[in-house]
């Protein structure tokens, strides 16, 4: 069976949690801490509105600085879903525990973030015969944002893929497996509906959409903290990070 279609009430306010904490955890050129207002509605924009200033990445240090706001802003965005804080505090911590790599690469990809300045993925010379693991990311990054670049995903689904990603039911130590599995559900609906209503002439789109996103696992969660937070975290466990995120 297919994802259970909410109510139009549910759905209407569950499209629109979704899209006030887009707004919420907005990344802010300077400040990623600054207070958005989060009873300000915004009218939708073009995809294309919303990318940031490119960002220096002459030195390490921007690569490092950025990657830690858009995990600030990743875990920013899930508090700011009452959907999400209305599940057992644990369910969060488990969730987002599983689920923080794939909301990173998300905001990365939606802020246009150069994924692949990463000082630790500047790739040595090759060797004949043999692909080492920072070709191989750089190469996994590279097809993905392509991907993404290609069906130029807009804010909306960004939001809608990243609940998708958050809510995963078969996450194991779960106390309410099925209320996620709901909002998952949800999830796919809104992204399928927004599809049908804002791009008819693409009827495999939403299909396109949900097939990026296991493209989002290429590279493993460790991969990605030894890449983009080693530098910053040093020997402090991801899971401990994203705890302190959660609670500030």
């Amino acid at each position: 069976p297919g994802p259970r279609a909410p109510t139009p009430p549910t759905n209407h306010r569950f499209m629109a949690s979704l899209m006030t904490a887009e707004t919420c955890a907005k990344l802010e050129p300077e400040d990623a801490d600054e207070t958005v207002d989060v009873t300000g509605s915004e009218p939708e924009r073009a995809a294309g509105e919303y990318q940031v200033t490119p960002y220096p990445v002459a030195s390490p240090e921007n690569v490092y600085e950025t990657s830690a706001r858009l995990l600030f802003m990743a875990v920013k965005w899930a508090k700011n879903l009452p959907v999400f804080s209305n599940l057992p505090f644990r369910d969060q911590v488990i969730l987002l525990e599983e689920a923080w790599s794939e909301l990173f690469l998300l905001c990365a990809i939606q802020w246009s973030m150069p994924l692949e300045s990463c000082p630790l993925l500047a790739v040595p010379e090759p060797v004949p015969g043999k692909l080492l693991p920072a070709t191989l990311d750089v190469r996994a990054l590279q097809e993905t944002l392509g991907r993404f670049k290609a069906l130029a995903v807009d804010p909306t689904e960004f939001a809608c893929m990243k609940a998708v990603v958050l809510f995963k039911p078969e996450t194991r130590g779960l106390k309410d497996p099925d209320q996620v599995e709901n909002l998952q559900d949800q999830s796919q609906v809104m992204l399928g509906q927004h599809n049908r209503s804002h791009y008819p002439g693409q009827p495999v789109r939403f299909g396109k959409l949900l097939l990026l996103l296991p493209a989002l696992r290429f590279i493993s969660s460790e991969r990605v903290e030894l890449l983009f937070f080693r530098r910053t975290i040093g020997n402090t466990p991801m899971e401990k990070l994203l705890c302190d995120m959660f609670k500030n």
